[in-house]
């Protein structure tokens, strides 16, 4: 008999400390030396704006620096060509959460991680308004899972896009599994959105 699964949309998944303020990736990566390709191209195209101003040739200076600004970015995106981006989702089992992490550079690294709800003691679901010069208020969820394991970064923090009266949902059917019983789980909202998924 297959078992229940409750996919609950992750956008993006990170192991966290008590305070649920400094972040760790699921999976640590090797270094792929972007950072210092990057900086590379800046200074060598910097240096030449350098040689450019003192020799006297503007033109040359004025070329560099606009290269200085254009070409690293170039660089990195070029690297990153081809290279399929990562994903990460959250599944509820009758057992746990599995979260199922795919690695788009390093395919090896790609794993999945169990955690029991016996190790889970709180769910914390938030509703939370973020501010972007980009794109301005918008809205996201965070479940913040706290757990009985020890370290640095034993919790985990979950964030989504998914509207509110779908999280819930899958909220209450992951409490609704057998094993999740004993789990504290708790709604933090502004009363107004609350509010709004009462109204017809």
């Amino acid at each position: 008999m297959r078992q229940e699964r409750i996919r609950l949309y992750a956008n993006n998944v990170h192991y966290t400390d008590g305070e649920f303020d400094r972040f760790e990736p699921l999976v640590g990566q090797p270094s792929t030396h972007q950072g210092k390709v990057y900086l590379a191209c800046v200074v060598s195209l910097l240096g030449l704006f350098a040689i450019a101003v003192v020799t006297g040739h503007d033109w040359l200076a004025a070329i560099t620096l606009l290269a200085a600004v254009i070409v690293p970015f170039l660089v990195l995106h070029l690297l990153k060509r081809g290279i399929p981006d990562d994903e990460i989702e959250v599944y509820a089992e009758q057992s746990g959460l599995l979260l199922v992490f795919k690695c788009g550079r390093f395919p090896e690294l790609s794993t999945d991680i169990r955690i029991p709800f016996v190790e889970i003691d709180t769910i914390t679901l938030e509703s939370k308004v973020v501010y972007e010069a980009r794109l301005g208020p918008h809205r996201w969820r965070q479940y913040r899972v706290k757990t009985s394991r020890t370290g640095d970064t034993p919790h985990v923090l979950i964030n989504t896009f998914r509207p509110l009266n779908l999280v819930i949902q899958d909220l209450q059917r992951l409490s609704a599994l057998p094993d999740a019983e004993r789990i504290d789980i708790q709604l933090i909202a502004e009363q107004e959105e609350i509010a709004a998924l009462s109204t017809p």
